[in-house]
């Protein structure tokens, strides 16, 4: 529903603002080169008429096996996306994403740039294209260009016993110009998302196929920074509205990867608050 009322509430119905703390832990499997991690970081949006703006600023940090003498990944992320509403049907997009990652002594910043365009039909469906330009200007000076294309569509009752749906898939197309690290130039990745909206609870089901690496997810708001080549992940969440203000969310993500000697396995716990005012 979050999507609904970002739609309804930018057009001129409404003003909010909401805020987002959130926390995940990461565990790996035996083979991978990785311990544990954990991820802390706040989200917030605001709206206006015709406009909205969406932040986040996070802070991930990687622990790496004994055995393995790597130092700890250090991430910093801050996100800042602003959109434009041209009448009831049309949505415009622009944003960066920076990223400063300290590893030992090594320190490196790292940017994403966000451009998209989106067509919807409120409570009906939408289609839209995402792009992304990820320069890693300290990180050996390459760059990657990830086209996302994608469509969504509303199915079912919201007031029937087994509520409504929103269903989406995006087709992620990334063109890496970078040598000797990754496998591939280009990857072929499809992300599927079906929700269903009953009462107080939404539930989420996320699927993601296809190898990546280096891949922009989350409308931007997540990047894969690591060099990892990703196969599969998959993931279930549920929200519950507190109330009309409130809400809390868990979630786990089971993700499948390549580290360059072996296949690995990421386990995600997330827990998220939210507020809006």
């Amino acid at each position: 529903m979050r999507k609904i009322l970002s739609i309804t509430a930018a057009v001129g119905i409404a003003f909010a603002f909401e805020v987002m703390p959130y926390g995940a832990y990461l565990d790996y499997s035996s083979a991978s080169l990785k311990d544990k991690g954990y991820i802390f970081g706040v989200y917030g949006n605001y709206f206006f008429p015709k406009h909205k703006i969406e932040f986040d600023a996070e802070h991930t940090k990687i622990k790496y096996k004994d055995d393995t003498n790597i130092d700890d990944w250090k991430q910093n992320d801050f996100t800042i996306i602003g959109h434009f509403y041209q009448g009831y049907n049309l949505a415009y997009k622009a944003g960066i994403h920076n990223i400063w990652v300290k590893q030992g002594d090594d320190s490196k910043y790292d940017k994403v740039f966000i451009l998209g365009i989106l067509y919807y039909k409120y409570l009906k469906y939408n289609a839209g294209i995402d792009l992304y330009y990820s320069d890693y200007e300290d990180n050996g000076g390459f760059k990657i260009i990830q086209v996302s294309p994608k469509v969504g569509f509303n199915f079912g009752n919201y007031y029937s016993k087994i509520g409504s749906f929103y269903t989406e898939v995006k087709y992620n197309h990334i063109h890496l110009n970078k040598d000797n690290v990754t496998p591939k130039d280009n990857y072929s990745n499809v992300d599927m998302k079906l929700q269903n909206f009953q009462g107080p609870w939404t539930t989420t089901l996320n699927l993601s196929f296809g190898k990546s690496a280096y891949k922009v997810a989350n409308d931007g708001f997540v990047v894969y920074t690591t060099g990892d080549e990703y196969k599969y992940s998959a993931g279930l969440s549920v929200n519950y509205a507190i109330s009309k203000k409130e809400s809390i969310k868990v979630g786990y993500t089971k993700s499948k990867y390549n580290n360059g000697s072996s296949n690995c396995y990421s386990n995600v716990y997330t827990l998220s608050y939210s507020r809006a005012f």
